[in-house]
């Protein structure tokens, strides 16, 4: 049975993505936890299973907000893997924002299995690690110890080329690190 994890790159998700995840479960993360990124890797996957978790307080859905609603700047790819998904949605506060998120991209899921949970986590509720300013890239089948960092995850880290566009020109990071192979390596 193959069972996925999909999920946001926040450093406070970490934690709760590892309790529910098994030594077999892949993850998927990028900013927002857009599955709109990872959905034709998903299906050549072909999971039985998919655990969906996006959270609250997302700085992924604030940048979709403020490009929406207050015609912030993104760069091409960002606006296509991300943003375009939401232009012709109605919402008016991030919160509906973020349920929308939760709601689209489990209908895209739905593609893939109909053995989907989704789980908004209120990030109010959970403990947060100690915030490292750096963000890692790593295979979904890896579990990172750099607890309280920003974590991608997919095949390849040019599935994640727009999420770190964000990560360096809209959240400010300065250290990007590639951790694919054996040793991690700045990019």
């Amino acid at each position: 049975m193959v069972k996925v994890i999909i999920s946001c790159m926040d450093y406070r998700l970490t934690e709760e993505i590892h309790k529910r995840a098994n030594e077999d479960t892949l993850i998927f993360r990028n900013a927002g936890a857009n599955v709109k990124e990872f959905l034709e890797r998903l299906k050549e996957i072909k999971p039985d299973e998919i655990i969906y978790l996006p959270h609250t307080d997302c700085a992924a859905m604030k940048l979709v907000y403020n490009v929406i609603k207050q015609c912030d700047k993104v760069n091409q790819e960002v606006d296509e893997k991300l943003i375009s998904q939401f232009k012709d949605k109605k919402f008016e506060s991030l919160e509906e924002l973020e349920r929308l998120n939760a709601k689209i991209n489990e209908e895209m899921l739905k593609q893939i299995t109909p053995n989907i949970k989704t789980e908004l986590i209120d990030v109010k509720k959970i403990q947060w690690p100690n915030k490292i300013a750096k963000v890692y890239f790593y295979p979904p089948n890896a579990r990172p110890k750099e607890i309280g960092a920003y974590i991608l995850q997919s095949n390849s880290i040019n599935d994640v080329n727009a999420d770190i566009y964000i990560a360096k020109e809209k959240l400010g990071f300065k250290e990007v690190y590639d951790c694919s192979s054996d040793t991690c390596k700045q990019i």
